[in-house]
């Protein structure tokens, strides 16, 4: 059999023909111009959705923040940076009944130096004394009656009651929220570490102000919901019985203990400058609840108009904290306090003289 033969020779090959170089490089410069124009339009568009993301959650908090805090009473007081905050939680049946009907009165009071919460849920039999001549009612009783003839009884309704739960606990109301049963499972779940955004319906915000009322912001909201949720279950406290309540002085001054009117060691002296009896000795229940040092509780020689703090350190946290929580806004220099005769004023370094301008606050 004939060998097979390999009749192609390399020369026989025909190869392809070469690129010129001139086209490579074209396409390797047009390649790198493409590249920069995407990543410049990638960047831009970044740019534009960062922007736009920031501006949609600012506008977004605004809209929130606005619709959320439909506050009842004029309060500028933040409690962001108090280290024991406390908040009423109020629910009633419905914010349009005559009368409105409390189905649940809770206070909490925030240890943020500790991290614990104690709350006091009271029961709607619990017998309070109610500010303002009042006498002693069942707390299901108090916001009706605050609301009695009044032109806006949410207003006046939740006044009566945070006046009631300071008298009560003898200690600082900073904010509240009212709602209305509607919400009561999701506020519930809200005080109980559960997540905040989670309570607002975007579709619903803008009518949230037909359930719930408050002075409290979004932002203050959100921390104190955060706070709940950091915390062990061990740390929160909750008390319902009226045993509870009456020993919640000590167990209030535990939580104060190392307050900034506790660090300032300043010698208060609490005057009453009233007809009215008692008004000294609850004003020192407060001031001590705080870890205020209270070096005199007695009445004044005359009666006066008008309340006022005389001291040497008016820009102290003493200070701040007794002119906030008395709605006392008279404030003087001992060189200034002319026309007193009270000899308390020289042996204090703080002296409160309330006046009958506070009536309905302390008694």
């Amino acid at each position: 059999m004939p060998a097979y033969t390999n009749t192609l020779s390399k020369s026989s090959y025909k190869s392809s023909p070469k690129k010129p170089k001139n086209v490579s490089s074209r396409k390797k410069i047009v390649n790198r111009a493409a590249k920069k124009h995407l990543g410049r339009i990638l960047i831009t568009a970044s740019i534009i959705l960062v922007s736009a993301l920031f501006l949609g959650t600012y506008g977004l908090f605004k809209y929130l923040n606005k619709n959320f805090a439909s506050a009842l009473s004029v309060s500028n007081y933040s409690i962001d940076n108090d280290d024991f905050p406390s908040v009423a939680y109020i629910t009633v049946e419905d914010f349009n009944a005559d009368p409105i009907v409390v189905k649940k009165v809770e206070f909490f009071i925030f240890d943020k130096t500790k991290k614990e919460v104690v709350r006091y849920d009271i029961p709607l039999d619990f017998v309070a004394a109610v500010p303002g001549k009042f006498g002693q009612e069942e707390i299901s009783r108090i916001f009706a009656l605050g609301a009695l003839n009044s032109k806006d009884p949410l207003v006046d309704g939740t006044n009566l009651m945070e006046k009631t739960l300071f008298k009560t606990f003898a200690y600082k109301v900073d904010k509240y929220i009212l709602i209305d049963q509607s919400l009561e499972k999701d506020t519930d779940k809200l005080f109980n570490g559960s997540s905040v955004l989670s309570y607002l319906d975007l579709k619903e915000v803008s009518g949230i102000s037909r359930s719930l009322h408050t002075d409290m912001t979004l932002k203050e909201l959100y921390e104190i919901n955060r706070f709940i949720s950091s915390i062990p279950l061990d740390k929160k406290v909750i008390h319902n019985s009226a045993d509870a309540f009456a020993a919640a002085d000590e167990e209030i001054k535990e939580l104060t203990y190392d307050s900034k009117i506790v660090s300032e060691k300043k010698n208060i002296a609490l005057l009453n400058g009233t007809d009215f009896s008692g008004v000294a000795t609850f004003a020192s229940r407060v001031v001590t609840n705080m870890g205020g040092r209270v070096v005199a509780s007695s009445n004044t020689q005359n009666t006066y108009d008008t309340s006022c703090i005389i001291t040497d350190d008016p820009t102290s946290s003493t200070v701040a904290f007794l002119s906030r929580v008395f709605h006392i806004t008279k404030i003087l220099t001992k060189a200034d306090a002319t026309g007193f005769f009270e000899s308390e004023i020289d042996r204090a370094d703080i002296t409160v003289i309330f006046g009958f301008d506070i009536s309905g606050q302390v008694y």
